[in-house]
């Protein structure tokens, strides 16, 4: 009993310290309305701030990376790997070592082409 409590309490420990959901880091952003359209004539900050709406209207999980190229433009890099697109996103005071700002990143796999998983890097 007392081990089964001691490894309960180490996996509530884990997940406390596994961060926020990238929708919920993406209100803290802002709530510009996403639209392809804006997307593509905003600057980076203002994408963070779509961010939120973006993720609410087009869940992305589970689709060809290729439908998030499409919709939001060419990506501003890769992140680890050719397979999974990032964009820079969020304001410039933000730094990491990617650089400025948010790195949005759209985790795929490499053998389907799907989104496994969507990151915020850092984290907010």
């Amino acid at each position: 009993m007392r081990l089964f409590l001691i490894a309960s309490l180490f996996s509530l420990a884990l997940a406390g310290c596994s961060g926020q959901s990238v929708e919920k880091q993406a209100k803290q952003l802002g709530n510009r309305e996403f639209t392809a359209q804006a997307w593509q004539g905003a600057t980076q900050e203002e994408r963070g701030e779509m961010l939120a709406s973006l993720l609410d209207k087009h869940r992305l999980v589970g689709h060809p990376a290729k439908e998030a190229v499409a919709l939001l433009g060419k990506p501003t890099g890769y992140y680890e790997y050719d397979e999974n697109p990032a964009y820079v996103v969020g304001p410039g005071t933000v730094k990491s070592e990617f650089g400025d700002g948010y790195l949005l990143v759209f985790l795929t796999d490499k053998a389907s082409g799907r989104i496994t998983d969507i990151r915020l890097i850092p984290r907010t």
